[in-house]
């Protein structure tokens, strides 16, 4: 299903009309403002549906961070649990049907940090600011039409792979260079200790999305994963970043597809897809 042009300009129309000075938010109970804006016949959203959004977020004196048009595809969105307290993007989300359109203002910290995985916040936005979000649910994706949408997003080059990427680390503010072989590694907590040794028995926590936020597979709300450390039968960025972790560290590797999946993919990520791990490194368990 592709979103119409027609769609695009309704939606702007009620976004313009929508002036963020003039809106007279509703508090919902988890702390989230929100208006809905016009209100759709479609089902209501569960906990795990893939959602096709228009989505724009700006500042609230109106300067562009995302707009999901400029993807050039459909945008879409897994519901999950509230990524943090004091009203969430996921709170918001949970109340909507399809064909509603809303409007949240959320802590940008909160917001960006939690919800859109920003390592740094954009270079114009402080973290006490608020962030105005403007939706529309147009359809929830049918699981069966999931390996049809696999297919509407595959990157048909490398070169369209790294123009994707380098938008996504402007937009991100991430300004580090990648280490030699192409892996943009970022701290998020220095743990303690020295890194892993190959053969080490290590435990982790893990979430791997695309570019685009999309998750692929999540540890977090099951059980953690341990295995030996090593480069046999994991991807170069995987064992890379791995290396500069100790116990207790969090960091982020962002991995273009040379060093992760390649031109073939797998069967849940695209061709020439740049990947996300986001890693908790719990413990190791030294063999030597």
């Amino acid at each position: 299903m592709k979103i119409k042009f027609w769609q695009i300009f309704i939606i702007t129309l009620i976004f313009i009309a929508c002036n963020n000075g003039d809106i007279k938010f509703d508090k919902h109970e988890s702390g989230l403002e929100y208006k809905i804006v016009t209100k759709g016949e479609g089902k209501q959203v569960n906990i795990g549906d893939i959602l096709i959004l228009h989505l724009v977020y700006e500042t609230e004196d109106g300067v562009k961070i995302f707009n999901s048009a400029d993807t050039e595809r459909k945008y879409l969105r897994k519901l999950e649990a509230p990524k943090h307290t004091g009203g969430s993007f996921e709170n918001g989300l949970a109340l909507l049907h399809v064909g509603d359109s809303a409007i949240f203002r959320i802590n940008a910290e909160s917001f960006l940090k939690f919800s859109e995985s920003y390592s740094n916040l954009p270079k114009n936005v402080d973290k006490s600011d608020k962030i105005i979000i403007k939706l529309k649910l147009i359809d929830i994706l049918k699981h069966e039409e999931f390996d049809t949408h696999l297919e509407e997003r595959f990157h048909e080059s490398s070169k369209v792979e790294h123009q994707i990427l380098e938008k996504f680390l402007k937009n991100a503010s991430i300004d580090i260079d990648p280490t030699e072989s192409g892996l943009y590694y970022i701290e998020l907590t220095k743990g303690i200790g020295d890194p892993p040794n190959i053969g080490d028995i290590i435990t982790v926590n893990y979430t791997v999305k695309l570019i685009d936020g999309f998750v692929i597979e999540t540890t977090y709300g099951k059980s953690p994963f341990t295995f030996q450390y090593g480069p046999n039968g994991s991807i170069d960025a995987w064992f890379e970043g791995l290396s500069y972790m100790s116990e207790g560290g969090k960091a982020e590797f962002i991995c273009p597809s040379e060093i992760a999946y390649g031109e073939k993919g797998t069967k849940d990520i695209p061709p020439f897809s740049t990947i996300i791990f986001e890693v908790e490194l719990i413990s190791i368990e030294r063999t030597q």
